[in-house]
């Protein structure tokens, strides 16, 4: 399974490649908004908003006293972004940042806290031992077998490169629309819900603590809308790569990896310094 998982990784270098070039290439370009804006050596900013998820199939692996299996191509879902019913707390994102006017290029924390659920009564195939018998078959993953989610959060901490580039500004300078592009990497920061009842009458669960557990590395793009000089709204896709190399079940451990869209909004305030 790992080594599928970094097969699939490398296969996506030219992509990463390319994104980074780009990148790069925005340093030769002088945004008007940096010029029009007064004071300061730069921008200052911090935003707040709400995240939606999509996830390719992963393989599961799991490891503990009396199993050591893996689920193949298992599907999961997101907690579906803001929630107003009671029902859980939102999937949320956050981020802070510094922009260089001079220089052209910014840094930035960006936090995502994103939710993984397995879906149930999928078939997937699963190979491995239960209770020392050795299986190589298609099961179907009901809550008999398997609950598994890292429901408070598969969390993302990412350290981005930011580059702006300009594509409009009012007759009132206080009004800029810019194209924005992120690079990042950073840690995976999960805290796994999971009861796996493979081959006990009683499931083993395990409601973990949050735990760097992984990594994860993440290109994104969007728009920013800055209105009245000190705000903007800002939506973005981000396109991630996220490998949970260990992640801890009850009496045991597991591990997967994913590629991922994310699709941000958020709002936010900024400064000039």
């Amino acid at each position: 399974m790992r080594i599928n998982g970094y097969r699939q990784f490398l296969n996506m270098k030219p992509f990463f490649s390319i994104l980074l070039v780009s990148l790069f290439c925005f340093q030769n370009v002088n945004a008007q908004h940096t010029q029009e804006m007064a004071g300061g050596k730069g921008v200052l900013y911090m935003g707040f908003g709400t995240n939606l998820s999509f996830y390719s199939k992963s393989d599961l692996h799991f490891h503990s006293s009396d199993f050591d299996f893996t689920l193949y191509k298992v599907r999961g879902k997101d907690d579906g972004g803001l929630k107003f019913d009671g029902g859980g707390a939102a999937q949320y994102s956050y981020q802070v940042g510094y922009y260089f006017k001079k220089k052209n290029f910014g840094i930035e924390f960006n936090f995502d806290h994103i939710k993984y659920f397995v879906r149930q009564n999928q078939v997937v195939h699963l190979k491995g031992s239960i209770k020392g018998q050795s299986y190589d078959t298609d099961t179907t993953l009901t809550p008999n077998f398997i609950q598994f989610e890292h429901s408070d959060g598969a969390n993302y901490a990412l350290f981005n490169f930011v580059k702006w580039k300009n594509l409009w500004v009012g007759k009132n300078p206080a009004h800029v629309l810019d194209l924005v592009f992120k690079a990042g990497a950073g840690p995976v920061i999960p805290k796994t819900n999971s009861t796996i009842a493979a081959g006990n009458e009683v499931g083993k669960h395990r409601d973990d603590t949050y735990k760097i557990s992984g990594f994860v590395m993440a290109v994104e793009g969007g728009v920013r809308y800055t209105f009245a000089k000190h705000f903007y709204v800002m939506p973005s896709v981000k396109g991630a790569y996220a490998d949970y190399t260990h992640f801890v079940i009850k009496d045991g451990y597991g591990n997967q990896h994913w590629f991922a869209a994310h699709i941000n909004l958020l709002i936010g305030a900024q400064v000039n310094l």
